[in-house]
């Protein structure tokens, strides 16, 4: 038995040269407790792993030029090689943490198995644990995607009835006659969308969906590069190292707010203003003064558009939009970037190009990886700031509440050396920052720089873990 690869999922496996590397993730910090230790993740994703058929199955890719890849069954399929257990040196705080996911995001995903691990790290402050979901790009075809979190959380501390699975799992045969078979790629099952439809309307999305939206995400974002002007050259945009460094923050949601209802914006406004001030800040460091570029920089970054008193989940479409680095007043910030915002929104291309997300579940991963697939062509931007709201109600992983999700957004393409991952949860706002390992200045300057910009429009940045 075979299931084909999307066009866009083969994509992402040619992307995946010299420096590139196409896995994204999430650090998912929660409270410890009796439910979190190793052998009870492993059991609760054992008793949940047939909801998500794609987690026992690996690439089977053939001859160059001969046939597609395709999704084969496992047959030495091994859940202990896939969950892995760590724990941080004390005092196990932020930094520990930032260090461990940077090392595990240089590290390739093994093609010959199922493209994902789940790390399970120990020894946090506070008692606490992360969960490092770690996932290939070509596996996030919406089911998958939203299927790290139907296994791992839950919306109340006592988890759902799963229904056990009728027979005892068994991979099917690969023959070389099967891969030419014109098979359905498989939608989701009643049982399915239980599980998915429990961690707060998730994204739901067939197979097919999602690459259509992945392709028309990526047609848009080539379009608007080609006509926008072209971005400044800045240090943060070179060639790659293998290598990568990580960081993460945090602010009140409701903090965020009050900044931009002071001067009429959108929380994505403020988010954006809060990044401006922090590449600011950083290009300072590095040599560079913000008022001399000729032109601001320039980022790629997912917008609402949906209309005023549209029901439903949002709609979100990509968008370049030039960042006001060198204005020193915060709230002028927000302003420039709302009256920038609102004009880009009302173009008709970019209201094509939109993404039927809800923006309320646990859509991220979807839009990070159509993100990442759609820097590999283009380079009419500086950087990607990731920003999707996530779940508004509090999630608990074995019956611990979970405090914090930070995502990881892939470098890609090899000139871009800087990311900004943001996902608001449950009345907080959690950034994650992934660079080159050889940045200069490094990756801790800038999540400094944020945080020195998150206090300017007084939202005061809380290190979490």
């Amino acid at each position: 038995m075979t299931e084909a690869l999307s066009p866009t999922d083969r994509s992402s496996l040619v992307a995946e040269r010299g420096p590139v590397n196409m896995a994204i993730g999430a650090v998912i910090v929660a409270e410890g407790g009796p439910g979190v230790g190793y052998h009870r993740v492993l059991e609760r994703v054992e008793q949940r792993l047939h909801l998500i058929p794609r987690y026992r199955q690996r690439l089977q890719e053939p001859r160059v030029g001969v046939v597609n890849p395709v999704w084969i069954d496992d047959e030495h399929f091994d859940l202990r090689w896939h969950i892995r257990q760590a724990s941080l040196p004390a005092p196990g705080g932020e930094a520990e943490l930032a260090a461990y996911v940077a090392t595990e995001a240089s590290r390739r995903l093994d093609r010959s198995r199922p493209l994902w691990e789940l790390h399970l790290v120990e020894g946090l402050a506070g008692h606490r644990v992360a969960l490092v979901a770690k996932m290939h790009h070509a596996m996030v075809d919406g089911m998958a995607a939203a299927g790290i979190a139907a296994i791992l959380l839950d919306v109340s501390e006592g988890p759902p009835s799963i229904e056990p699975p009728e027979d005892e799992w068994e991979p099917r045969e690969y023959t070389t006659r099967s891969h030419f078979a014109d098979l359905a790629r498989v939608g989701l099952s009643e049982g399915q969308r239980l599980v998915l439809q429990a961690i707060d309307r998730v994204l739901e999305t067939t197979p097919q969906e999602a690459a259509a939206e992945a392709q028309r995400a990526t047609e848009l974002i080539a379009a608007l590069a080609q006509r926008h002007p072209p971005p400044p050259k800045l240090p943060i945009n070179g060639p790659l190292s293998p290598n990568r460094a990580y960081a993460i923050a945090s602010a009140a949601l409701a903090d965020i707010k009050r900044a931009c209802k002071a001067v009429g914006g959108t929380v994505n406004d403020a988010i954006l203003a809060a990044v401006s001030g922090m590449l600011g800040r950083y290009l300072a460091e590095a040599g560079v003064d913000p008022a001399a570029l000729a032109r601001d920089p320039v980022a790629l970054v997912p917008v609402s558009i949906r209309a005023p008193g549209e029901e439903g989940g949002n709609r979100i479409s990509v968008v370049l939009v030039d960042l006001p680095i060198g204005e020193p007043d915060p709230r002028r910030r927000i302003e420039l970037l709302s009256e920038r915002m609102t004009a880009i929104k009302g173009s008709a291309e970019v209201r094509a190009g939109a993404l039927a997300i809800d923006a309320t579940g646990f859509g991220p991963p979807l839009l990070s990886s159509v993100l990442a697939l759609a820097v590999g062509g283009a380079g009419g931007f500086n950087l990607v700031i990731s920003n999707v709201p996530g779940p508004k109600v509090p999630l608990f992983f074995g019956g611990s509440r979970v405090v914090a999700i930070h995502p990881v957004v892939p470098l890609n393409p090899a000139d871009q050396r800087l990311n900004v991952g943001v996902v608001s949860y449950d009345g907080r706002v959690f950034f994650g920052l992934a660079a080159d390992r050889d940045l200069e200045p490094q990756i801790d300057r800038a999540v400094a720089a944020l945080e020195a910009a998150l206090t300017e429009l007084g939202c005061g940045a809380i290190r979490n873990a």
